[in-house]
């Protein structure tokens, strides 16, 4: 399974923001499955970007016969859940100025599911760089496209 993530913010992180995340979901063959979106008032990008990863380590990390791999174009969700959580995890969830870092919610939900045994090979893409899945996520994300309305088995290779 291939998974695209995406998060996007209008007005980032002022009262009157507006954001969402979108995923894309193919098979191993790079066919689409399914899509989904969610949008939001008073966000950031970032909240959006890490929620994208978070819904598809939830919905599709829980079975241990396949790992999905998921793809996001957000170096600090990339950094934040593949390096940067397991030495905050180790040091009492503080960053080493000793604050405590942004959206600590969000990446103890994911810290939580990994104790849990959930999986995700995340791995990072280019943003607007012409993949047609992360392309896809990010027209979700900012609601240009409604995931109800794509055509299932459409190829998202390229």
């Amino acid at each position: 399974m291939i998974i695209y993530t995406d998060g996007a913010c209008s007005q980032n992180g002022k009262t009157n923001s507006k954001g969402g995340y979108g995923v894309v979901v193919c098979d191993d063959n790079g066919k689409l499955i399914d899509a989904y979106g969610h949008w939001e008032t008073n966000t950031t990008n970032n909240i959006q970007e890490l929620k994208a990863v978070l819904y598809a380590m939830i919905q599709y990390g829980n079975d241990p016969r396949s790992i999905p791999i998921v793809y996001t174009d957000s170096s600090y969700v990339h950094q934040t859940f593949t390096k940067w959580m397991y030495g905050w995890a180790n040091n009492g969830w503080r960053k080493s100025d000793k604050k405590i870092p942004e959206n600590l919610d969000l990446i103890q939900a994911y810290y939580n599911l990994v104790k849990k045994g959930y999986r995700i090979d995340l791995r990072k893409v280019a943003g607007h760089s012409g993949i047609k899945g992360n392309e896809l996520a990010d027209m979700i994300a900012t609601g240009k496209t409604d995931p109800i309305n794509l055509k299932k088995g459409v190829d998202m290779n390229g």
